[in-house]
């Protein structure tokens, strides 16, 4: 079996235009984008398109009425909505010793399906926002601000834990959600979200 192994935690920014060797350190691609979508070259915004390579430590970010959609090298996927930014901080893959972290930094919107990473023995994979970390153990969610919290997490499949300073709540049923109302709140007691609730927030990472 090919070896897989990436270990990417300070990749300089590239662009579509990068030399070649910026091969070596792409961790994924732009696989759907709609609207505005773009990552930081230095202060200057460059525009994202399908296609398009993805790099660690690189910023990306959406505007008015955009979603974009990332593919990792393991198949994880990462769906952002609008005005929503993600880093990739971490990203390692090696299925010969079954370990795996994917680390990454979103603010906004987002759906999250994980890949082969998250099926490794050895697995760290977490998502970290403003208010709250979100471990994952093998799913996919929903998260962002709704309803005017400014965090909340909806289990669609698999097992996810939503930690910060006041405690922790975990997702294990899909359906499940918990909000995160102000910065420093304790994330919500678990319930099962109401059908309008779910709509409301998958509606912001659909594209059209």
């Amino acid at each position: 079996m090919t070896h897989i192994i990436l270990a990417l935690a300070a990749a300089l920014l590239m662009s579509l235009g990068a030399p070649a060797n910026a091969a070596d350190t792409t961790i994924g691609s732009v696989t759907r984008v709609q609207g505005e979508a773009s990552w930081m070259s230095g202060r200057t915004p460059e525009a994202l398109v399908t296609g398009a390579p993805v790099f660690s430590n690189q910023k990306v970010s959406t505007g008015d009425a955009a979603r974009l959609e990332l593919t990792f090298l393991d198949g994880t996927q990462l769906t952002i909505g609008e005005h929503a930014s993600m880093i990739l901080d971490t990203f390692v893959y090696d299925p010969a010793r079954g370990d795996g972290k994917l680390g990454m930094t979103v603010k906004g919107a987002f759906r999250f399906v994980s890949g082969k990473i998250s099926k490794q023995p050895n697995k760290q994979v977490a998502v970290t926002t403003p208010v709250a970390t979100i471990g994952i153990r093998g799913t996919e969610f929903w998260g962002g601000p709704i309803d005017g919290h400014v965090l909340a997490v909806y289990l669609i499949d698999g097992a996810v834990t939503v930690t910060n300073a006041k405690g922790e709540r975990v997702l294990d049923a899909p359906g499940e959600g918990t909000d995160v109302t102000e910065p420093g709140a304790l994330p919500t007691a678990v319930v099962i979200w109401p059908q309008d609730k779910i709509d409301r927030a998958l509606a912001t990472v659909t594209f059209r």
